[in-house]
């Protein structure tokens, strides 16, 4: 009997693979029917500052979902906190992004940002890697100024924030208003399972995941076209890719690193194992 697994992504650049493998039939040859809804249904709401109430996590925890996409160090917390799921894997892509100004900005550089409010997905992969991308430029973590915005380009595009960390297509959508970048992003992602896929399973979604990707790889052409589906035909010449990595094992010392570093900036009430966390 074919076995039902239900996904959610909720970025196209990064998450299309997934797609690809249910409309190439990759899923379908690993015997998997796949269910997959591709942005949460629930739109800019669905985005929640809570990430328990956010459209996916909630799925996972009312069973609804059986596997996710989402930043590593999101997954990481998301895992603990919710009590729900493994990371079984880290994801297909390096995930890409730039923190943004609007023209008229008198911010020029990183350290500039210092005490700015910067409008991210609250503890999603923009929080944590503008966190990164700060504190590498010297900028001291308590005057990193983080706010939450369901629509971070509108919050940017409208003055709430002066600045902005955004992903396709919003960079793109953001660079045709007249906003400039001042940084770029980069972060892994994680797949989290729920409790009841096994190994097998596992193995057949990553495999079916990564012929996804030499898919794409394939064609550079196609790969743009498939990835930044969501931008105007224009755009996509010169929107901003992520890098295909394929589904990769989830080694125990990049395990810790991040645990490490989420403890000691507080995201980590304490540090979970790597066996309470992460299914091989």
């Amino acid at each position: 009997m074919t076995q039902v697994i239900r996904l959610q992504g909720d970025s196209n650049a990064h998450d299309r693979p997934w797609r690809v493998a249910v409309e190439q039939g990759f899923f379908e040859a690993e015997g998997l029917l796949v269910e997959y809804t591709e942005d949460n249904p629930n739109g800019v709401a669905g985005r929640a500052k809570d990430y328990a109430d956010r459209w996916k996590e909630s799925q996972l925890q009312k069973g609804a979902l059986e596997v996710y996409p989402v930043c590593e160090w999101g997954a990481i917390e998301r895992v603990q906190s919710l009590g729900k799921g493994k990371i079984i894997a880290l994801d297909t892509t390096a995930r890409t992004g730039e923190i943004m100004v609007m023209p008229g900005s008198k911010i020029e550089s990183v350290k500039d940002l210092a005490n700015v409010p910067i409008a991210v997905t609250w503890h999603a992969g923009t929080f944590y890697a503008t966190v990164e991308v700060l504190e590498a430029a010297g900028v001291p973590f308590d005057q990193i100024k983080l706010v939450h915005a369901n629509d971070r380009l509108d919050a940017l595009l409208s003055g709430q924030t002066q600045a902005a960390a955004l992903m396709e297509p919003l960079v793109s959508r953001a660079m045709e208003k007249g906003a400039r970048k001042i940084a770029d992003l980069k972060w892994r992602g994680g797949i989290v399972a729920a409790d009841d896929i096994d190994a097998e399973t596992s193995g057949k979604i990553r495999r079916a995941l990564n012929s996804a990707v030499e898919y794409l790889r394939a064609n550079d052409d196609r790969s743009r076209e498939e990835l930044l589906r969501d931008l105007k035909p224009e755009q996509r010449k010169t929107g901003l890719m992520p890098e295909l990595l394929g589904v990769h094992d989830y080694k125990i010392a990049e395990f810790q690193e991040k645990v490490d570093w989420m403890a000691e900036r507080g995201f980590l009430e304490n540090k979970p194992t790597y066996e309470q966390i992460v299914r091989k």
